[in-house]
């Protein structure tokens, strides 16, 4: 957190310089709020999808309809929070793997478009990852909400861009062995450290 006009602020998740809109490979993960398992239950390391799990399996798979410029990969739907591979690319007829991979530059410290000061904002882009995200949020506790109303995002999102086909690899066989790893996962309720208590004697 940093110190902005006598207030602290949550730094940015996403990589100063670069354009959402780029295109890439991004490994993104999404998190119920208080890490609530509405999205289902795992059984024998397989998911057992709840009705509101299903509707975010869905949506996550109508990306494409509305954002014709993405293409899914890997995807996995954990009780609180989804795993996913989102591939961008501006000629969809021209989507290659190792193409978009190889044009993912490594230069944390870019000058190309980006930045909410730049002259394209990545937020607005209609594009972007983060549009995409939002839309599918958005979607998501629409129709969920109308199952469970208590039903809530986490805010933001988490995202990662994969920068060479070793990377894809690893994140790929990471979102397949999730459910195998859930007793141990670090956003299992159970794995949680105990809330201190308000009443303090």
């Amino acid at each position: 957190m940093t110190l902005f006009k006598n207030k602290y602020r949550i730094e940015s998740t996403r990589l100063k310089g670069w354009d959402y809109a780029n295109d890439g490979w991004y490994f993104v993960t999404i998190c119920i709020r208080d890490r609530k398992c509405f999205f289902g239950d795992l059984a024998a390391g397989e998911m057992q999808l709840s009705a509101e799990g299903k509707v975010a399996k869905n949506n996550w798979c109508e990306i494409t309809n509305y954002f014709p410029n993405f293409q899914l990969d890997e995807f996995i739907i954990m009780p609180n929070h989804i795993h996913g591979i989102l591939v961008v690319h501006q000629n969809r007829d021209a989507i290659n793997r190792r193409d978009a991979i190889n044009r993912v530059s490594t230069d944390d410290n870019m000058g190309g478009r980006g930045g909410v000061t730049k002259q394209h904002n990545p937020m607005l882009s209609k594009d972007s990852l983060s549009r995409v995200i939002r839309w599918y949020k958005g979607r998501c506790k629409y129709e969920i909400g109308k199952i469970n109303p208590a039903f809530s995002w986490q805010p933001r999102f988490d995202d990662r861009i994969i920068r060479d086909e070793n990377s894809l690899s690893q994140v790929r066989h990471y979102i397949v062995n999730n459910p195998l790893r859930w007793q141990d996962d670090s956003e299992n309720p159970a794995n949680l450290p105990p809330k201190e208590s308000k009443n303090r004697f």
